[in-house]
């Protein structure tokens, strides 16, 4: 007679994950990601599992629509060798941001949970599907893409990072967010499709890898909906002092904030309003608000670490080359 501590917790194989994480921890957690098992199945019923090595994706956040930095993404994304091959909008909302970083989400601040759903929410962003054209042999677009983007954080930041080179203003203020592996290129595109669906990248994914790469390089989908996007956020210097200055000049509880309580270490008050319900100024002066907020807040809970962290492309290359001599001594053995 089977006893309970003998049935799977999971109907997802432990061997599942393995071509696609190289983080040992994430293969076993995301066995038991509802959102993970969902995606390798829809993900398999576009085109085989193998392709999540050859796509990644980046989502341009609203602050990279209100910046007007979308363009500027694109073209050094596609300079680096990330085309463009399909783009949808989505919108973000509290429980899409907090499931799509369910496991980092643990080690945010309370200040950044104050913040977060009002920088997210202010408006569409940008979801694009890029293929990656200059990958090298056994290296995942996406595990590319994520050493080539550098931290969120500007204090970890490096001269060469794609965040630097777009002009990342703070921790929240970054502009892009992409998949660490393609392990999260499955799970996130799943969680993005309850939303947008998968017929607007469906094409792309099935389509004849060389034909697709050409129409890539020569038309960019993401560009379509550009218009799309800055006509629904206004644009802003996302300069806080400036933003101090402008509310300062209006009127209303934001005016009264930024005239009395105009320095970091009175950031308690402009949370103590956004906890309140107080709405934020409609147009540009609710980036105002989201700029000062973002600004002066600590992102993180100090000593507290993400349940999974950032994967790094030095661990994919090491998982790698162990899979692979694994495999060179069990033909060695056979022989």
């Amino acid at each position: 007679m089977r006893t309970a501590s003998a049935t799977p917790g999971s109907a997802v194989a432990a061997t599942a994950l393995d071509t696609l994480t190289a983080d040992p921890a994430k293969r076993e957690v995301y066995r038991y990601d509802t959102y993970l098992r969902e995606g390798l199945r829809s993900f398999a019923g576009v085109t085989g599992l193998h392709r999540s090595h050859d796509f990644t994706f980046v989502v341009l956040k609203p602050d990279a629509v209100a910046g007007r930095r979308c363009e500027l993404i694109l073209g050094i994304l596609r300079d680096e060798g990330w085309l463009p091959a399909a783009a949808t909008t989505i919108r973000f909302d509290p429980l899409l941001t907090r499931e799509l970083w369910r496991y980092q989400f643990n080690a945010a601040s309370e200040q950044r949970i104050d913040v977060v759903d009002h920088l997210l929410g202010s408006g569409p962003a940008l979801l694009v599907l890029l293929r990656d054209v200059r990958r090298p042999p056994g290296m995942p677009a996406s595990v590319r893409l994520t050493a080539a983007k550098g931290s969120a954080d500007p204090e970890a930041a490096r001269h060469a990072d794609l965040r630097t080179r777009i002009g990342r203003v703070n921790g929240l203020l970054n502009f892009i967010h992409t998949a660490d592996d393609p392990a999260d290129v499955v799970r996130e595109l799943q969680l993005f499709s309850y939303q947008a669906g998968w017929e607007w990248c469906r094409e792309a994914l099935a389509g004849d890898a060389p034909r697709a790469a050409e129409r890539a390089r020569s038309a960019d989908p993401a560009h379509a909906l550009l218009d799309v996007v800055h006509a629904a956020i206004p644009a802003h210097d996302l300069d806080v002092d400036a933003a101090l200055g402008r509310l300062s000049r209006s009127t209303g509880v934001w005016a009264e904030l930024a005239r009395r309580a105009g320095t970091p270490e009175q950031i308690g008050e402009w949370l103590a309003e956004l906890r309140r319900g107080t709405a934020l100024p409609d147009g540009a002066g609710r980036w105002d608000v989201v700029t000062v907020t973002t600004q002066w807040i600590d992102c993180n809970e100090h000593g507290v670490a993400p349940i999974l962290p950032t994967s790094s492309a030095a661990a994919w290359r090491a998982d790698t080359d162990e899979r692979l001599r694994t495999e060179q001594e069990v033909a060695s053995c056979r022989v």
